[in-house]
């Protein structure tokens, strides 16, 4: 039977982080496992860095442009269909399901009662990371509430950037979620030994305390590529900035960073990560054939000023004398494509 680990959390939570230690743990012990990563843009950059890092996988699936709790629900049913149907000595044992920080898990949990799934998987439990660095007011917001609230285990990422901040949420999520498993977590590692996979069945989720915050069916991508390297001190005077309008609730991408060169493995590619008003830059290996990734951002948010924004990704570059653009401004979003 497959087992499947649901893996949810706000945008920017360290999710991805999270997932990366689990297959590596499931790699250590000889498992067949395979990803399913879902994200709201065009494109997975979640799903290049875990294959960049873990090319020995069972299998890598991506959904994009939408949620897996709803418009993406039949193709996670599919696909995961589709691995219990391999044979049994090449089918994945677990599956780790990573949904985007805008997905409510609660539209997952019945996932085993699919009829092309029935008495084919068990959901293992639900991992739900929360970011110490988050403010401690979003508990109210219902989605961070459910994601937290079905929980079997929780981690608190980024614990070691702010331990007071980390503290603080514990307790907070320990008031609210009694008898939950709270562990801080340092690049996706728990401070203590614990099995992600020996959950419980998703207990019931609490009603809200408080229905203030965003409505996040208004949040919008932008995806965007690049053919040139980036201004690298530009890129951060960007993202660190307050947007002119509207609330920036993601940002990511890979790019080239005009003046830096190649590392030894012949990349020249960068990771961008931009969560909680801080900018993580990190380097990104070329593929197994040599192969570099292409260049490109993708930015989510609610009531942004979009054409700013295509205006600004793309002052971003700094092309070679003589250069010209080739890549077509690729919107997903702004105001087209609700959750």
């Amino acid at each position: 039977m497959l087992e499947v680990l649901m893996v949810t959390g706000p945008l920017g939570s360290g999710k991805t982080t999270v997932v990366n230690q689990l297959l590596k743990a499931e790699l250590a012990q000889g498992r067949r496992v395979a990803v399913l990563i879902n994200e709201f843009g065009a494109v997975s950059v979640d799903g290049l860095l875990v294959a960049s890092g873990r090319p020995e996988l069972a299998d890598i699936a991506n959904l994009v442009g939408g949620c897996v709790c709803c418009s993406l629900r039949g193709e996670v049913v599919a696909t995961l269909a589709g691995w219990c149907g391999q044979p049994a000595g090449t089918r994945p044992q677990r599956v780790v399901l990573e949904t985007t920080g805008l997905a409510d898990p609660t539209d997952l949990v019945d996932l085993e009662r699919e009829p092309l799934l029935a008495g084919r998987m068990r959901l293992a439990g639900c991992l739900t990371v929360v970011s110490a660095l988050t403010p401690l007011d979003h508990l109210r917001r219902p989605l961070l509430r459910r994601q937290a609230g079905l929980a079997s285990l929780v981690y608190v990422s980024k614990a070691d950037l702010d331990p007071s901040l980390a503290m603080a949420w514990e307790s907070q999520l320990r008031a609210a979620f009694q008898g939950h498993a709270i562990q801080p977590a340092r690049m996706g590692v728990p401070a203590q030994p614990v099995d992600p996979w020996a959950g419980v069945v998703p207990r019931a989720v609490p009603d809200p305390a408080d229905t203030s915050g965003p409505s996040f069916a208004e949040a919008r991508a932008l995806t965007l590529g690049w053919d040139h390297p980036l201004d690298a001190e530009a890129l951060e005077a960007l993202f660190l900035r307050p947007p002119a309008q509207g609330e920036l609730l993601r940002a990511k991408g890979i790019c080239s960073l005009k003046d830096w060169p190649a590392r030894n493995d012949g990349s020249d590619r960068w990771a961008f990560q931009w969560a909680d008003g801080r900018l993580e830059v990190s380097p990104l290996p070329a593929g197994p054939g040599g192969e570099l990734a292409d260049r490109v951002a993708v930015v989510i948010g609610i009531g942004l000023d979009w054409a700013g924004w295509k205006a600004e990704l793309r002052g971003l570059e700094r092309p070679p004398a003589g250069a010209r653009r080739k890549v077509a401004l690729r919107t997903l979003g702004g105001g087209d494509i609700p959750i």
